[in-house]
């Protein structure tokens, strides 16, 4: 099952939603291309309108040859290419892991499968513990394929290491690979370990900044420039020369192409809107077909907005507490975690259990990514989403509004599909297992197409009689309609 998911600009900000899931047993470009114009079409969608495909970056979706991209790309001449960012740096850590001393990644993996196979071995260890007088801390395993598994992985090493290489060097009769003897006799295992720990977090901030669910193309300028400019502080050390200039070609490979375009709409990024001027806007629309806007409108349109932004920033206690009453009178709480209700003793509490935040960094759990994801709160004050929601509310501004659309449909990453598959995973689990794929997916539709906290939805329900009437029924539930699987 594979799911299309539709990134859009809403009358209050950025939106992702699942609209189908198909099943194809071999992902070859023509079948995919024929299925997801299919589910567009079906679903009401104007093609015309599309604006980006994004996807995972394997060539059979984004080849410049014969690709998903491509098909799409010949019917829409101004398509933009989706790439995903966090596959990108995932990926040019791993390229640049070959110029390191040492390969920290294999050291994880065979340190995790040695205590991860038996029970003796790992209560071995606790004895060291012990002795050391230090609280035990878990092993976590490394998955080559999760974007940011390594550096936690690195992080947790370095806090046992003395435990950890005290209990290796004192293993007899060699029960333990050469890899692992030669990462604790040698300086240059822990100067990749702790290279790697110093480097990796400028990485992972910018995976996580990619992962945030409002994150769009009109982010991606700073995001990716911020990264390179830090990698390139680092270039100065002669050791680590090979290992950061590969990562950061492996990201300008992909980057490079097309950076004019994403450093362009990179001015919806700025919250202050009176520093943007017109030329920037007009830079901006030069990518959209002429057919979508009338310049002299546009021209209108922007100084009209500009002029309100001006007018209303110091009002009402200033532009991000309008913002807050903008969206609450609208959505009510419009997110899972901010619905709190008072537990008595004066202490907030969620409204639902899957609403609560997951601390257990010990886990082993693809679960937790997928609630950090839905989750996860802001880091900013004002998003630039609800700002211009907020700005273009009850304007006749037709030529600004589908500029806006336009760029806030672009996406930076492929992580909302990959929360879906997390979320599946869970759900069709070996005690679920004779699920049908029309259950899974309306229970994937309801989980993530919908922000409603338990509360929300109990009042909700109580507003639909017609709704209450077919629950309490016996009669089974049936789809109105069905799209078909396109022969390959």
């Amino acid at each position: 099952m594979l799911p299309i998911i539709v990134q859009f600009f809403s009358k209050f900000g950025v939106k992702h939603g699942i609209l189908e899931f198909i099943e194809q047993e071999h992902e070859s470009a023509d079948p995919l291309f024929n299925n997801i114009k299919y589910v567009i079409e079906a679903s009401g969608l104007n093609l015309n309108q599309l604006v980006s495909i994004g996807s995972d970056n394997t060539n059979v979706n984004v080849g410049n040859n014969h690709s998903v991209f491509a098909l799409f790309n010949k019917l829409l001449s101004r398509l933009i290419k989706g790439n995903c960012y966090s596959h990108i740096l995932h990926n040019s850590v791993k390229h640049g892991n070959e110029y390191l001393l040492f390969d920290i990644e294999g050291v994880l993996l065979k340190i995790y499968s040695h205590f991860g196979r038996s029970s003796i071995r790992s209560h071995e260890l606790t004895r060291y513990f012990e002795f050391a007088e230090q609280e035990q801390k878990v092993i976590l395993k490394h998955i080559r394929i999760r974007w940011l598994s390594l550096l936690q992985s690195i992080e947790r090493l370095i806090a046992v290491n003395p435990v950890i290489k005290s209990y290796f060097l004192n293993l007899e009769n060699n029960e333990y690979p050469d890899l692992l003897l030669k990462f604790f006799t040698s300086n240059k295992g822990e100067c990749s370990l702790y290279f790697l720990a110093n480097v990796l977090p400028e990485v992972q901030a910018a995976n996580l900044s990619l992962e945030r669910e409002y994150t769009t193309g009109v982010n991606l300028h700073n995001i990716i420039t911020s990264l390179i400019r830090k990698l390139n502080n680092h270039l100065q050390d002669d050791f680590w020369l090979s290992f950061i200039r590969s990562v950061i070609s492996y990201i300008e490979k992909y980057y490079n192409n097309n950076a004019p375009f994403y450093e362009s709409i990179s001015i919806f990024n700025e919250i202050n809107i009176d520093k943007i001027e017109w030329k920037n806007i007009q830079h901006c629309s030069s990518y959209i077909s002429d057919e979508m806007l009338d310049i002299d409108g546009l021209y209108n349109d922007f100084n009209n907005i500009k002029s309100k932004y001006i007018e209303l920033k110091e009002k009402y206690g200033g532009i991000n507490q309008q913002i807050k009453l903008f969206l609450s009178s609208n959505l009510g709480v419009s997110k899972q975690n901010e619905a709190r209700v008072n537990d008595g003793n004066g202490q907030s509490q969620s409204l639902c259990d899957e609403c609560e935040d997951i601390h257990d960094f010990d886990s082993d759990d693809d679960e937790y990514d997928a609630k950090y994801h839905k989750n996860q709160k802001e880091n900013h004050s004002v998003r630039v989403d609800h700002l211009w929601a907020y700005l273009l509310h009850g304007e006749n501004v037709p030529n600004l509004k589908k500029l806006v659309q336009f760029v806030f449909s672009i996406p930076a990453s492929n992580a909302f599909c990959e929360t879906i598959f997390i979320y599946m995973k869970y759900l069709w689990n070996d005690s679920r297992n004779r699920m049908n794929h029309d259950l899974v997916e309306a229970e994937l539709k309801i989980k993530m197409n919908t922000h409603f906290t338990c509360t929300q939805f109990y009042d909700y329900l109580l507003n639909e009689p017609d709704l209450l009437k077919q629950i309490r029924s016996s009669d089974k539930y049936s789809r109105v309609a069905k799209v078909p699987r396109i022969a390959e």
